[in-house]
């Protein structure tokens, strides 16, 4: 073995980045998930990720800035969690209860309470909406796209398809959020049913 190649390789300045850049979007999630947006400060922040104020912002020019790297990792995170969730029914005679189970199962996921604050922070800043408009987008594109994998929701008749996608997993999420303070596991199976009875009411016959 040579001189070179006894010697551990340095990274290179990219791989520093992205190291760096990784453990501020990790420890910004972090922090967002256990003490809430408005308390995720840079201070608090860097003490997470072992970084200096400086260093955060050699990577971003502002708090902005990281929250929207952030989103966009938290959207994709979520997306690859939906899809761990439901792939396992992307086979025909899937039992339906069990889809809207895993589909519950993303929803209460930590990563979606994250998105949550972040949403309901954009309500009242217009920067902040604005900025992460497009992550919106693209993130409830991919969602419905996922959920069209499952046959049971594809055969969802044409003109109802899309918001029947949308009013079921927006009660998951309002489920999740009001569950985070106000648990009621007494209605979670009979919810569960009877969003599994209204899916099914909708199906045409032979559809």
């Amino acid at each position: 073995m040579t001189e070179a190649q006894g010697r551990p390789q340095r990274r290179t300045q990219r791989e520093r980045r992205e190291a760096t850049v990784g453990k501020l979007v990790d420890a910004t999630i972090a922090a967002i998930s256990e003490v809430g947006y408005a308390k995720a400060s840079v201070q608090e922040i860097c003490g997470r990720a072992g970084v200096s104020h400086g260093g955060l912002f050699r990577h971003f020019e502002t708090r902005l800035d990281l929250i929207v790297t952030v989103a966009e990792a938290v959207g994709r995170r979520q997306i690859e969690n939906f899809l761990a969730r439901v792939h396992p029914f992307f086979t025909e005679g899937s039992d339906f209860l069990e889809v809207l189970r895993a589909i519950r199962e993303a929803s209460r996921s930590p990563l979606n309470m994250v998105w949550f604050e972040l949403l309901l922070a954009a309500r009242t800043d217009d920067e902040l909406r604005a900025r992460l408009a497009p992550t919106i987008e693209s993130y409830s594109k991919d969602i419905y796209l996922t959920a069209l994998r499952i046959p049971a929701i594809a055969a969802q008749p044409d003109e109802i398809r899309q918001v029947a996608v949308f009013t079921g997993l927006h009660m998951f999420d309002g489920e999740t959020f009001v569950n985070a303070v106000y648990p009621r596991p007494d209605l979670d199976e009979k919810r569960l049913r009877f969003v599994a009875a209204f899916y099914s009411s909708t199906v045409r016959p032979g559809g």
